[in-house]
């Protein structure tokens, strides 16, 4: 009996120990540091596991995102599952627009935002998808860094809608007047007056022993000439661009940019190649680590718009 008294006795103690422990509120460890999470999962007596970029050696910096959400019921020593980042944290952002979006511009636009995102719909099992058909949350949502946006896409492109126009209402008839002047090319005008001299005699027929008068009059005009000169001038503007020819390659790297050994970060530089004719435009924003005949190093998205990815490379003409 004494036994069975004693063991009865702790079990209810440990039961009591367990349920004491009520549920909490799952605490909001986003954009904490390593340091600050460690401390607010030892006060919270919770567990936690990491996941993303540093976390199979320690050296993450922040918390991107984190499972359970914040303020949801927790059980005590529940485990939350985190996402690290190598970055500093950064506050909410707005969701850009990315409907009719192709794959290149889609992965451009979100790295720029900090963004993830998933894709359902044709062609999102296999890569093959075109443009983005929907999306959620809606363009100008503010959600929180590193957020996940979800993308509905489709392996036709959308036909564009025709663009009605309303007739132009006829004019009413007004009563102007309208004075014109006409310019001439290079002339030159010349005014001339010719000179008139006339002379007017008088003649008086006289006697013997009178005087003879005569009378003589002589106007004279001048001559003026007047030299208007007209010059037009014409000026020729020439396009020219900067170019090199020589070898393209490609690597992994994000769609739309490029690397030079010889240009600025940020140009915006045209690749042709020479073979086909057909072109692609990308913008340096990475340096090659050899020089010579290479002149450029494509995306693998890009090289393949102008040859086959197993061809390794191809003569090209870079113009910026």
């Amino acid at each position: 009996m004494s036994l069975v008294a004693t063991s009865l006795v702790f079990t209810t103690s440990s039961v009591g120990a367990a349920s004491s422990h009520a549920p909490m509120h799952m605490p909001n460890v986003v954009g904490r540091t390593r340091a600050q999470l460690y401390a607010i999962m030892r006060h919270d007596e919770l567990y936690f596991s990491t996941r993303g970029p540093g976390s199979s050696d320690g050296k993450w910096r922040t918390v991107a995102a984190q499972s359970p959400a914040p303020g949801k019921l927790v059980a005590w020593h529940s485990t939350v599952h985190i996402t690290t980042s190598l970055s500093a944290y950064r506050g909410p952002r707005a969701v850009p627009r990315l409907l009719g979006l192709t794959r290149a511009q889609v992965y451009a636009v979100m790295r720029r935002a900090d963004l993830y995102f998933t894709t359902r719909g044709p062609g999102s099992v296999g890569g093959t998808w075109l443009v983005v058909r929907r999306q959620s949350p809606a363009p100008g949502t503010r959600v929180a860094w590193h957020s996940s946006v979800l993308l509905t896409t489709s392996l036709t492109r959308p036909r564009p809608k025709p663009v009605r126009t309303k007739p132009k209402p006829k004019p009413t008839p007004t009563k102007t007047t309208t004075t014109t002047m006409k310019a001439h090319p290079i002339s030159t005008t010349t005014s001339s007056t010719t000179s008139t001299t006339s002379t007017t005699s008088t003649t008086t027929t006289t006697y013997p022993g009178e005087t003879t008068t005569t009378t003589s009059s002589t106007s004279t005009s001048t001559t003026t000439t007047t030299t208007v000169p007209t010059t037009t001038t014409t000026i020729k503007r020439s396009k020219s661009r900067d170019y090199r020819v020589g070898i393209a390659t490609w690597y992994n790297f994000i769609p739309g940019r490029c690397a030079t050994w010889y240009l600025p970060l940020g140009t915006r530089v045209r690749v042709r190649d020479l073979a086909t004719g057909k072109v692609i435009v990308c913008r340096a924003t990475d340096r090659e680590g050899a020089r010579g005949n290479r002149v450029v190093d494509l995306s693998e998205t890009q090289f393949a718009q102008l040859t086959p990815l197993w061809h390794g490379v191809l003569r090209v003409r870079v113009s910026w």
